[in-house]
């Protein structure tokens, strides 16, 4: 309470959910963006399971779930700059996948 965590987490968390759905809006294969505050995830219509791995090569730490959905939890102490940064990293890796796999 003292640092503000929660109201970090749920501004930077709105912050990050309006710039993915802004630069997701209709991508082909992209189903839903959902979450709450910084638990965020990406549902794709296939399996994405190497997404993983592209984002770690790209200094981005995430995980998927349900085969098909990329999982975001990033740290309480997040800002907005460094989910801008999340945004830069993780969008151009969506999207090369789902033309690669299309």
């Amino acid at each position: 309470e003292e640092e503000g965590l929660l109201a970090n987490a749920t501004k930077v968390g709105a912050h990050l959910r309006a710039a993915l759905e802004r630069e997701l809006a209709g991508v082909a294969g992209v189903k839903e963006i959902r979450g709450q505050g910084l638990m965020l995830g990406i549902e794709l219509d296939r399996a994405c399971g190497v997404i993983m791995n592209r984002a770690l090569e790209a200094g981005l730490l995430l995980s998927v779930t349900a085969d098909t959905v990329v999982r975001l939890v990033p740290p309480l102490i997040i800002t907005e700059a460094e989910a801008d940064e999340i945004v830069s990293i993780l969008v151009p890796v969506i999207k090369s996948f789902l033309a690669e796999t299309a």
